[in-house]
């Protein structure tokens, strides 16, 4: 089910995996920040946590891919299956 409302750009597939890629990461470096206890973001910082998932939620929303694409991408792979 696809939420109602305009995505930011006419970004393709690859594209949209892309962004939702960097955020997965930053939400991983935030992640191993707190619990290896690194001090990236500064001693007892608990903001960068909240704040990746945040931008994960938003990148998800606006920029990442739609239904429609991932449907068109599964299609084209079965078709290239078919004998």
């Amino acid at each position: 089910m696809d939420i109602p409302g305009k995505r930011l750009g006419n970004f393709s597939l690859a594209v949209r995996r892309a962004f939702v890629g960097i955020a997965l990461a930053a939400c991983a470096l935030a992640l191993f920040d707190h619990f290896f206890d690194w001090r990236l973001f500064g001693d007892g910082a608990n903001w960068p946590i909240p704040v990746a998932f945040v931008l994960l939620f938003l990148v998800l929303r606006f920029l990442g891919p739609t239904v429609e694409q991932l449907q068109a991408h599964r299609d084209s792979l079965s078709d290239t299956k078919k004998p």
